[in-house]
């Protein structure tokens, strides 16, 4: 199952570097000195806060 998950995590987060390239990343003027380095991690920090906005929306209450 977690392998699953995993997988299915890479795969969106590939999806989300198709579809927000670098180059397209840096037409946005807070972006534009955006280095490869900070776009992985800004790709890194985007995964973080959707997962865990996921995982609380389908946390127990």
């Amino acid at each position: 199952m977690q392998k699953r998950e995993n997988k299915d995590i890479e795969e969106a987060t590939q999806r989300v570097k198709e579809r927000m390239p670098l180059e397209k990343i840096r037409r946005i003027p807070k972006y534009r000195d955006l280095s490869q380095e900070g776009y992985e991690q800004l790709i890194k920090d985007a995964e973080t806060v959707s997962l865990l906005i996921i995982r609380t929306f389908f946390s127990e209450r």
